[in-house]
């Protein structure tokens, strides 16, 4: 039985016959032995279906290790826990400890690292890319998991791990909010719009925007969940979230009245969920408002809101830039290096399309951060 069919079956078993496209996402993203990222197809990079920052060159995963150095020094965290959520290949948390090691080793010495991960492939992969770094290391498949066993000081760090998240589809109509529900017809999975369903009528209820009939617009509702998690996980230290999205004021405007749904297959982007099922990225924007507004209540302040580029230069990205006399780009690491950078901070790609929320918790308000 491949993905479609278990799609297919779970609609057919429904009273509706339809389910919601939010769970449409869940398993096609999902599924334990199907789906998207439990598979152990290359996702990331040149044999993938995109790029990130991290994968563009390692100078983005040193920055952030001089940022994260930067919060631990800050906060007077000795002994502190690197905790990455969702973190692939492991190739950014390699990165980073490599650039720990050589600048501050006594912290380097005292570190632990914790991952959590739930593909099962991904957390071998992470464990033979992290194999030479002779730190604390811990595994955990889910964040709840680690939560209900420890509490760490140190950093919480994120990059892409909210865009993945399944989302209900909400749409505006004459008569009011409707959502997107997932059918079979004719062996084909098609949209329809249908009576919203009880957690996302809430959401609704609570929205204070007011929004112009046929606007569509996507919920995360295990933000709030997430955020708990995040929190109880947390004693004291920061939460660094990278990823694209916006102010809920920027993500709900007009010029998005289709949404931010996007997937990506083989470095093509498009926005059609129903097509090479399990074998391509879905993803939708962050909504930074609800992340903030949620951690509040569990207990982080937010503490920084900006664009990528600017936190990257805001820690040190343009100094780690390289003078050479090079002129063959394909063979110079220092033009590689030079051309990462520039990628990185270009307001076009992205440098502009990412945020970068900082939330803090039991950190003294009078700390002075330079990316504050």
């Amino acid at each position: 039985m491949d993905l479609n069919t278990l799609i297919r079956e779970e609609i057919k078993k429904q009273p509706g016959q339809a389910i919601p496209f939010s769970r449409y996402m869940e398993l096609a993203l999902y599924h334990p032995s199907y789906g998207y990222y439990m598979s152990d197809k290359p996702k990331v990079g040149k044999e993938g279906d995109f790029y990130t920052s991290a994968s563009v060159h390692p100078v983005f995963a040193e920055t952030l290790a001089d940022a994260v150095i930067h919060m631990w020094q800050g906060s007077n965290i000795t002994a502190p826990t690197l905790v990455e959520i969702g973190g692939g290949t492991g190739s950014q948390c390699r990165h980073m400890l490599d650039r720990i090691r050589d600048i501050v080793p006594e912290l380097y010495e005292t570190l632990t690292v914790m991952m959590i991960e739930m593909s099962p492939y991904h957390r071998e992969v992470q464990k033979e890319a992290l194999e030479n770094h002779r730190v604390s290391k811990k595994w955990y498949s889910s964040l709840e998991e680690a939560a209900g066993r420890e509490q760490i000081e140190g950093v919480i760090l994120s990059n892409e791990w909210l865009d993945a998240f399944p989302v209900h589809i909400a749409e505006k109509k004459k008569t009011g909010w409707q959502e997107v529900w997932v059918t079979n017809r004719e062996d084909q999975f098609v949209e329809e719009c249908r009576e919203v369903t009880p957690e996302l009528g809430r959401y609704l209820e609570a929205l204070e925007m007011k929004l112009p009939a046929g606007m569509r617009i996507e919920v995360n509702l295990e933000l709030e969940n997430a955020v708990e998690h995040v929190s109880h996980l947390l004693k004291k230290g920061f939460v660094v979230t990278i990823d694209y999205g916006d102010l809920q004021e920027e993500l709900y405007h007009q010029s998005r009245k289709q949404g931010t749904l996007m997937c990506y297959y083989r470095h093509q982007a498009h926005g059609n969920p129903y097509i090479h099922i399990g074998e391509q990225d879905i993803t939708a924007h962050v909504n930074f408002s609800d992340w903030s507004k949620h951690g509040e209540k569990a207990g982080l302040r937010e503490w920084a809101y900006m664009r990528q580029d600017r936190f990257l230069m805001r820690n040190g990205l343009l100094e780690k830039a390289v003078s050479h006399m090079d002129t063959d780009p394909f063979r110079s690491p220092a033009m590689k290096r030079n051309r990462a950078i520039q990628q990185l901070i270009d307001p076009a790609s992205l440098g502009g399309r990412f945020r970068v929320m900082v939330q803090a918790k039991e950190v003294d308000e009078s700390v002075v951060l330079r990316f504050r």
